[in-house]
């Protein structure tokens, strides 16, 4: 079960961006389904979710620090392969590779990179453009925020299969925390595993909106909404997208146990103004949602300071 701190939290939040989003009409509810399954290995990205809906003209994913994040004394994130039939990734000598980096752009507050690596599971060409500079051949982007600490790394997306991952400033006491679950957006597609096939991503610096074309048709945009200590969020809205018959997001993470995961909770909220419901995140049951929210609230041998995700405020055309 949640703990009743991180429940009132949430409901808090939620609230509150209903409250915002009065002019905008009301919420609607998308229909959520568990493709998730059970395994011993933590590197393995067993929890699947996807989100449909036709009518779903745009919606919020909000990242939050775990509840218990006071109480992180070591912060583990390295690879854990114990349980798992295949080993981690390195080089030719055995040692890490450290791919290639450039900035793509900065100002005072923001700066963007791009990442190539050797190879990539899905190699298609997806141009990213920002201003009159344009790449082609990037497997990672990364956005950071600008910190009296230094530069901050919070969002980063791949182009080449559409997978995202956000994450809220650290607490002061901290250098950086850790990612964790993935999300996708998009007509999501699947192969060897799931994906989103992009053709263009274009970057407005002066809005901090990332503007991505669909290979399937349309677009959408995804717009900075919220970066602070513990907290980050976007607002992802559709343009001319045919959702009728593949979901529009996804979420990816892992689950072994409780203490051995990236999100070990699913809370839902079936309708507006309904209590949430919880449920183990490998055994919740297909349903209607007008939030969801992928939790934990026992620290984590994986990824111990990875945020919880949610998907909120989804509204229609």
């Amino acid at each position: 079960m949640v703990s009743n701190r991180w429940v009132g939290a949430w409901v808090f939040a939620v609230a509150m961006s209903a409250a915002g989003l009065a002019a905008a009409g009301d919420p609607i509810a998308i229909d959520l389904h568990n493709r998730s399954y059970k395994t011993t290995c933590a590197e393995e990205d067993n929890v699947y979710y996807t989100l449909t809906s036709p009518a779903v003209s745009s919606f919020t994913v909000e990242a939050r620090t775990p509840a218990y994040v006071d109480t992180i004394v070591r912060d583990i994130t390295a690879p854990d392969f114990s349980g798992c039939n295949f080993g981690g990734g390195a080089g030719a000598d055995g040692r890490p590779c450290t791919p290639p980096t450039a900035i793509l752009w900065e100002d005072d507050e923001y700066v963007l990179k791009g990442v190539v690596y050797p190879d990539f599971w899905r190699p298609t060409v997806v141009p990213v453009t920002v201003g009159k500079l344009t790449q082609k051949f990037l497997h990672l982007v990364q956005l950071w925020r600008k910190t009296p600490a230094g530069p901050i790394e919070f969002l980063v997306f791949y182009p080449q299969d559409g997978y995202w991952r956000l994450k809220g400033l650290p607490p002061f006491r901290m250098r950086e925390v850790a990612y964790g679950s993935s999300f996708l957006f998009g007509p999501v597609e699947e192969s060897t595993r799931p994906f989103v096939a992009y053709d263009t991503v274009s970057f407005d610096p002066k809005t901090v909106t990332f503007t991505v074309g669909f290979a399937k048709g349309g677009k959408a945009t995804v717009a900075l909404k919220k970066i602070e200590v513990g907290a980050a969020a976007v607002e992802v809205a559709f343009d001319g997208v045919d959702l009728k018959t593949l979901p529009f997001a996804g979420l990816r993470s892992m689950y072994v146990a409780p203490g051995n995961a990236d999100t070990a909770e699913t809370v839902v909220r079936a309708a507006p103004g309904a209590p949430p419901t919880s449920a183990v995140v490998v055994d919740y049951k297909d349903g209607k949602a007008v939030d969801v929210a992928f939790a934990r609230t026992v620290p984590s041998t994986h990824n111990t300071s990875a945020p919880d995700i949610a998907f909120r405020d989804f509204r229609g055309r």
